[in-house]
């Protein structure tokens, strides 16, 4: 019997518009989305996206997060206005 090798139990990336599911890494799903769905999922209702740098982010969470550690100022300004954001993993 050979020995497997860890790069065999990898997971693969799934299409989140076909579920084609055998894409090595995330690049190769999101060229696959251009080519065969037409539209990049940079441009996806379903992402959070940073209303100082325009960076998109997949979760609220991460968009909190993102937004405390890179924009403080914005960030302390949301408090101060009374917008409730609870920082992930703190």
């Amino acid at each position: 019997m050979s020995q497997q090798t860890l790069g065999e139990f990898e997971a693969t990336v799934r299409c989140p518009s076909c579920n084609r599911d055998d894409f090595e890494d995330e690049r190769a799903m999101r060229i696959h989305h251009v080519q065969v769905h037409g539209d990049s999922l940079a441009q996806r209702d379903d992402r959070y996206r940073c209303s100082v740098c325009g960076r998109e982010l997949n979760t609220e969470r991460g968009l909190t997060n993102h937004i405390a550690k890179v924009h403080p100022d914005t960030w302390d300004h949301l408090q101060d206005d009374g917008v409730v954001l609870e920082l992930a993993n703190e």
